[in-house]
């Protein structure tokens, strides 16, 4: 969820911000339990750690399954509901306490359910029992409370056990999450990967990236997952499940395994896509590189030149393409400021005022500016580059190609770092194909082009890179769509 101060409250007046909780739809709840059942007919047991309202469990209690629930208020529930006023964190930390020599927690239970809360790092209970959680979870890192559920759960399951989820799905990409995705990976067989559509909490004012995941404890039940990318509504959504409109592949086939890769979970990506990722990376031809943090940009940055600020300071071009003005004008002495003001930090000295490539850190479109000499920057991606070489690199990553790369494989929230860019795979392109990318490119950083416009440019620099690399037209209508509806897609 977002850090704001703002509560956000159920019609019973709890805060959604500080629990966590969103209900569940009626839909997906059943789709859930359905497909446990089906993974396991003698399955009897099962237990949610955060049962709210019951809503993820009411499914199987009418199937005839025992159901235990675990919450930090006690909700109205149905009385066939065992219900523990708890919290799970502290139950699963007993738990781990009393497992000798590590030997495994085992819980007897053949089901989990869980919508696990929505609470980004700086949740109040996170801030207040920091150095208790990041002992107990010193495997994945303490990021956000749902990633805790996820790796408590497959750390309280018995092998065989099934673990059905929906939860946020910035796990997938982010790499913050690598420990996690590595632990799920090393210990599950994933049945089912299931994009949800944004909408899907929005009439209880969460607009979030969610995923349908069920695992299996045990990497020996491994077949193939199940996998669905974003349909654009919640009708469309509620469609797929029921009419079961997903693909069917190999485990190999929705991972990125690679030496440079963090094992990122990707789905729907045409195998002609997911073969670039062979080609070298951006990072291993080009310095990309961040800048400076002034720690008080109040302080150290001006929005127009003025006496004492006169240095271009760039740090988001946004929607811009190809060309875009300073963000800002930095503080001349910034060198001798850094050497007294202990935040105020400068990250690759060397590279500073040398031209190149500045690139968007913040929002769902994926862009790149020339960036000019005698220059500063912030956080962002810049690359650094050769005159011979800005043009061309401007052009791709400026490409839908690219865009589809960063958005749906690379990272999927709004936040581009430079980590993230110098990861993109760099095909080879001909001479002729490098000749006519820069022209483009250059002819729109001299005309100034506003967004609107770039995407003329755009489009020519896509034919040509559909050409380079012989994509089928299945290939370029994928990325064409994506890129299309990129706000309901990623």
């Amino acid at each position: 969820m977002g850090r704001h101060l703002k509560k956000i409250e159920t019609k019973a007046g709890i805060d959604r911000r500080e629990t966590g909780y969103y209900s569940t739809p009626d839909f997906v709840a059943e789709f859930i339990a359905k497909a446990l059942i089906e993974l396991n007919l003698q399955g009897r047991t099962a237990l949610d750690p955060c049962v709210g309202r019951g809503e993820m469990v009411i499914p199987l209690l009418n199937q005839g399954i025992s159901v235990d629930g675990m919450d930090i208020l006690p909700f109205d529930l149905p009385e066939s509901i065992h219900f523990t006023q708890t919290d799970f964190l502290q139950f699963y930390q007993q738990k781990k306490l009393l497992s000798i020599l590590n030997t495994p927690i085992d819980l007897d239970y053949d089901f989990y359910l869980a919508n696990p809360p929505y609470n980004c790092h700086e949740v109040a209970y996170i801030r207040d029992n920091k150095n208790r959680l990041s002992r107990l979870f010193v495997d994945i890192g303490v990021h956000n409370m749902y990633a805790l559920f996820i790796a408590a759960l497959i750390d309280c399951a018995k092998p065989g056990a099934l673990i059905g989820l929906i939860t946020l799905d910035s796990f997938l990409t982010a790499k913050a999450h690598q420990n996690l995705r590595h632990k799920i990976l090393q210990n599950c067989a994933v049945h089912y990967l299931l994009l949800c559509s944004n909408d899907l909490f929005l009439d209880q004012g969460a607009d979030v990236r969610t995923c349908i995941m069920i695992l299996q404890k045990g990497t020996d039940y491994q077949g193939v997952v199940k996998v669905g990318n974003r349909p654009l509504s919640q009708r469309d959504f509620q469609r797929i499940l029921i009419q079961k409109q997903w693909m069917e592949l190999p485990l190999e086939k929705i991972t990125l395994a690679g030496e440079a890769d963090h094992s990122e979970f990707i789905i729907d990506i045409p195998d002609e896509v997911r073969n670039l990722f062979e080609s070298p990376r951006l990072g291993n031809r080009f310095p990309c590189v961040t800048g400076i943090s002034t720690g008080s940009d109040r302080t150290y940055l001006s929005k127009h030149p003025r006496p004492g600020f006169t240095i271009p300071f760039y740090k988001n071009p946004g929607s811009c393409r190809f060309f875009t003005k300073p963000n800002a004008y930095l503080i001349d002495d910034f060198l001798s400021i850094a050497e007294t003001i202990p935040n105020f930090t400068i990250r690759n000295k060397s590279l500073l005022y040398q031209p190149g490539i500045t690139c968007s850190s913040m929002g769902v479109t994926f862009s790149a500016c020339y960036l000019p000499a005698h220059s500063t920057y912030g956080v962002n991606a810049n690359i650094i580059t050769s005159d011979s070489d800005t043009w061309w690199l401007l052009a791709y990553l400026n490409s839908h190609l690219v865009t589809f790369i960063v958005r749906s494989l690379l990272n999927r929230s709004n936040m581009i770092t430079s980590g993230y860019v110098a990861r993109i795979p760099i095909p080879k392109l001909s001479p002729i194909a490098l000749h006519q990318m820069s022209a483009i490119a250059r002819e729109a950083h001299q005309k100034q082009v506003s967004p609107k416009a770039a995407i003329h440019y755009v489009e020519q620099i896509n034919q040509i890179i559909w050409k380079e690399l012989d994509f089928t037209a299945d290939t370029i209508a994928i990325i064409q769509n994506f890129c299309k509806n990129l706000i309901r897609a990623t």
